[in-house]
């Protein structure tokens, strides 16, 4: 398993098709990267997958939900 997922969240900020494992780590980590380009936020830097329904990146942890579309909902959490 990958530990350092900024290849896949900076996959996903640029606009490619996640091509992942639905629900893997770089699944979320692609995810991340569609979200934080669709904000307005940075690119991403030092991805790794938190404990429990978080993930880590720019020096920030974000929750990650999954909604009955099948996409998923990112929080900030301080």
């Amino acid at each position: 398993m990958a530990t350092d997922l900024t290849s896949e969240a900076r996959a996903g900020f640029d606009g490619n098709p996640n091509p992942h494992l639905r629900t893997s780590p770089c699944w979320y980590a692609h995810a991340l990267g569609q979200y934080l380009h669709a904000t307005g936020r940075s690119a991403p830097r030092g991805v790794r997958m938190g404990r429990g329904d978080s993930i880590r990146a720019n020096d920030m942890r974000f929750s990650f939900k999954p909604w009955p579309s099948g996409a998923l909902k990112f929080d900030r959490i301080e």
